[in-house]
């Protein structure tokens, strides 16, 4: 009997509503750079977008060629947030442009905000971390993503989202459209 009222509490409570997340406001910024660094992958997945040329796949089967060459998820997702903002006109630059050893940034605001301002910047951090990115369920892949915005002077987080979706994938048979899909679904669902 106890099992079946905390199998129906539970029923209830997954489908509680959650509070909307707030949409991202360019406002926050105060007119400052926004620092965007890599996508950090926290899943056991590689994330490489499959290859288009058969004979470049036959070499990396067989060890020939490293499967380096190819994109991934990551720069995908990170490409496509900046697109999105500089249509928002907000003046959005790589770290590892202003200094190479900024190429990785940790996720905890204070930590990454710190090294940040160690390394020169100045404005603020727009941190992002894939925590789900598989296809378990047929025609079906689910998303989580983490996003948030850190202020590089005190480490302050301004603001936080986290976008879970299930995308349907499409029936093309390429995989690299169905992951693109996928990251355009993100990026719309974070602005």
């Amino acid at each position: 009997m106890r099992f079946w009222l905390l199998m129906l509490l539970l029923a209830v409570l997954g489908c509680a509503a959650r509070a909307p997340q707030p949409p991202f406001a360019v406002n926050m910024l105060g007119g400052k750079v926004l620092w965007l660094p890599a996508v950090r992958n926290s899943t056991d997945s590689d994330l490489r977008l499959p290859g288009t040329n058969p004979l470049r796949s036959l070499g990396e089967m067989a060890g020939k060629i490293s499967p380096d060459y190819r994109p991934t998820v990551l720069d995908s997702l990170r490409a496509s947030v900046k697109r999105e903002l500089e249509q928002r006109k907000v003046q959005v630059r790589f770290p590892e442009e202003h200094d190479p050893r900024l190429s990785v940034l940790p996720l905890g605001p204070e930590g990454a905000a710190r090294i940040a301002r160690e390394g020169g910047l100045d404005g603020s951090l727009f941190l992002s971390e894939i925590r789900r990115w598989d296809a378990e369920m047929a025609g079906l892949m689910r998303l989580w993503v983490d996003f948030k915005l850190v202020r590089i002077a005190d480490g302050a987080l301004l603001w936080e989202r986290s976008v879970q979706k299930v995308v349907p994938m499409n029936r093309s048979g390429n995989l690299a459209e169905v992951h693109n899909d996928a990251v355009r679904e993100v990026t719309r669902e974070l602005f």
